[in-house]
């Protein structure tokens, strides 16, 4: 008799895999498959790092001065901040979503493909993200709203709708763009995300209580109900319960891991020279992937940007929450999010997996199996503490993934409580769903998903790139920071305070 998982599987995978394809079109060049969406999003990253002059170097110590000083200047105009979370909190959300089990399975998978290269143009490719994460999160903040009741709404479906609305030729497709991007995220967080996150969990849990001998075998969806009924009742919190919850959990788990990956590498030190020479060379001329260099880009390209999520637009419905009156302010402290997640966290996991050695035999096993086959060549205990992170990460990731599908859910179809309910169901169901379906086709289609949400974004992002300028200039002038603070004339403060403030009046139409 087939099991739960078996029968899960055998349905949902060519459903997943046909939606993957789809998606994930491609052209043809010089033998490499490139992919259009992939494509997008590095050329986003660049156009944006090279208009804010490399904002990732020198806005990189003024975001930590932010983080670390109350996230405010000293001499900002008194004012009731308005929002629902801290800096901090909305900071530690985002990272949570997005440097958790995306980066400890999903570079494993990335380096089980595309070779050690791949690690290097991971961190290039974070670096890069951060310029782009700065654009979309400053524009997530200026089109907010604010409700009567405190709650804020923001994210691309407001700057799309609000931003673009005085548009000369795109302002009478703004309010079906806003759409189609609610619309697409409430896949990528339910068809996606969550699938992705307790597919990885369940996989783990397994492999160290026994693997094909564990009672978790071929039942694993007992795992994603009880994961489904704990995520239940903490969303219902909203963003302030998933806020506390991530900025306690979020700092331990990653500090954690890295200490954990620095003691794998500490053990193979000997090996460590050998392993920096073999990531730079088949950077450039890798062996393990077919169509070379620039296979190896996109392969790195593609696992970052998907890690990150910079493009994607769902940092700025976090960062929305945050009570501020400085869009510039938040943006600058978003920067960090692909660095922690990306150059940190998910080059922590690929770098251990190579200086282990265990990719040169990774033949049946992908994902987060590597990773901790990796930690176990040091410890016998380190894939039981990496079953205790991932857990953590998968948590909190799936917490933050349900308020990003919350908000496109209330956008489309009204913020009730009824249809508030009716979505935190639905995505509860799909994590069961989730934790018996294969890591290959989960994989696919969580990057597939995740990955269509550029095309709505990226559009407003680039058409929005002269406000995300003109409000960059104008702060680095005022507050005397970085590159632009001595080329643009002195402005005034009535002027700077009602440009800035963000939280837009517009009211949205509901579909």
């Amino acid at each position: 008799m087939m099991s739960i998982d078996s029968a899960i599987d055998n349905f949902l995978s060519p459903i997943a895999d046909k939606i993957s394809g789809i998606i994930f079109c491609s052209v043809n060049i010089n033998g490499v498959e490139v992919q259009l969406l992939v494509a997008l999003l590095m050329a986003a990253a660049l156009y944006f790092t090279f208009r804010t002059r490399f904002i990732g170097i020198w806005g990189f110590k003024h975001a930590i001065n932010l983080i670390t000083k109350n996230y405010e200047h000293k001499d900002l105009i008194k004012r009731k901040k308005k929002g629902e979370v801290s800096s901090f909190q909305a900071l530690t959300a985002t990272i949570s979503a997005s440097a958790g089990i995306g980066n400890v399975a999903g570079s494993a998978a990335a380096v089980s493909i595309g070779g050690p290269g791949v690690i290097f143009w991971m961190i290039i490719a974070g670096f890069f993200s951060m310029a782009l994460k700065f654009a979309e999160v400053l524009l997530g903040l200026k089109f907010r709203q604010v409700q009567p009741d405190g709650t804020v709404d923001g994210g691309p479906m407001y700057y799309i709708q609000n931003g673009l609305k005085n548009h000369k030729i795109f302002g009478k497709f703004a309010p079906y763009l806003s759409k189609i991007y609610a619309l697409c995220c409430i896949f990528a967080m339910i068809g996606g995300w969550n699938l992705f996150q307790i597919n990885a969990m369940t996989t783990q849990i397994t492999e160290v209580t026994g693997g094909e001998n564990s009672f978790f075998a071929n039942q694993s969806w007992l795992l994603g109900l009880i994961v489904a009924v704990i995520t239940y009742f903490t969303i219902i919190g909203g963003i302030k319960a998933i806020g506390k919850f991530t900025s306690k959990v979020t700092p331990v788990m990653c500090t954690l891991y890295v200490l954990t990956a620095f003691t794998v590498c500490i053990f193979n030190i000997h090996h460590l020279p050998e392993t920096i020479a073999l990531i730079i060379k088949e950077a450039f001329k890798p062996q393990a992937i077919e169509g070379g260099m620039f296979a190896c880009m996109l392969w790195g390209f593609r696992r970052a940007m998907f890690a990150n999520e910079a493009g994607l637009g769902t940092a700025p419905i976090a960062f929305s929450a945050v009570k501020t009156s400085k869009p510039v302010v938040q943006a600058f402290i978003a920067t960090l999010q692909p660095f922690v997640d990306t150059v940190i966290v998910g080059s922590a996991t690929a770098f251990v997996i190579v200086v282990s050695g265990v990719y040169l035999n990774s033949t049946g096993i992908a994902g987060i199996e590597l990773t901790s086959k990796a930690f176990g060549s040091v410890c016998p205990f380190f894939p039981i503490l990496l079953t205790f992170m991932a857990s953590c990460f998968v948590l909190s990731t799936m917490l933050c993934g349900s308020y990003y599908g919350i908000k496109s859910w209330n956008f489309l179809f009204g913020n009730s409580k009824l249809t508030t309910r009716t979505f935190q169901v639905i995505y509860c169901l799909f994590i069961i769903i989730g934790s018996a379906m294969n890591f290959k086709s989960i994989i696919n289609l969580s990057d597939a998903f995740t990955l269509f949400l550029a095309v709505p974004n990226l559009f407003a992002v680039f058409i929005l790139s002269d406000v995300v300028i003109k409000d960059l200039k104008r702060y680095c002038k005022k507050y005397n920071v970085g590159l632009f603070k001595n080329k643009y004339e002195q402005i005034e403060e009535r002027d700077y305070e009602e440009e800035l403030s963000g939280d837009c009046k517009t009211k949205v139409q509901r579909m």
